[in-house]
């Protein structure tokens, strides 16, 4: 009986790895927003853009591994319209983040959005973490930047906060959350 159960135990975990997301090779566009070139050059004074970016660096397991080739998903959420991107990573060794510091994948998305001004609930899900919706107030005739810069760790939860809360850590530990920037200003930590 062990002996069954232990090969059963081999057959599921040799089928887990022939696991395999199937790639979106265009982003999922809702109806509404519009997707403008990054190079735009007139603004309408009806409407304002907003180039959104969002990266994230992830190592690879013996047991999860991860190439270039692999895609990671960003789903952009405005007014609970989702905006869906997979992308191709880098490899990359170096990098000017200490906490992205060393070998992995790193994937990056970036969008220029053009929209009606008004107020908007915007929030970020990846495959890791899902950031808590907050509201953006936007007016026509402006350009708006909005950045996601991951914070790497482990989710602490119930945890006491002690001296070492808020450190970054490695990215091998995964994201935990995203530090929210709105025109290189820190918006939502």
């Amino acid at each position: 009986m062990k002996k069954i159960i232990l090969l059963m135990t081999v057959i599921l975990a040799g089928f887990t790895g022939c696991y395999k997301n199937i790639p979106l090779e265009n982003p999922v566009v809702p109806a509404g927003l519009k997707i403008v070139p990054q190079d735009e050059s007139g603004l309408s004074q009806e409407e304002g853009d907003i180039i959104i970016t969002a990266h994230v660096k992830k190592g690879s397991y013996v047991l999860s591994p991860r190439t270039d080739e692999d895609r990671y998903t960003f789903v952009f959420m405005i007014n609970d319209k989702e905006l869906i991107e997979s992308v191709k990573g880098i490899e990359e060794m170096e990098s000017d983040m200490h906490e992205e510091e060393g070998e992995g994948i790193h994937y990056t998305f970036k969008k220029r959005l053009r929209l009606k001004p008004g107020e908007y609930s915007i929030s970020l899900k990846t495959e890791d973490v899902k950031t808590s919706p907050f509201n953006l107030q936007l007016t026509g005739g402006k350009l708006y930047t909005l950045r996601f810069e991951p914070v790497y760790g482990p989710i602490k939860m119930g945890a006491k906060k002690s001296f070492q809360h808020g450190v970054s850590h490695s990215f091998w530990q995964g994201v935990r959350d995203f530090n929210v920037y709105l025109n290189d200003v820190i918006f939502k930590e």
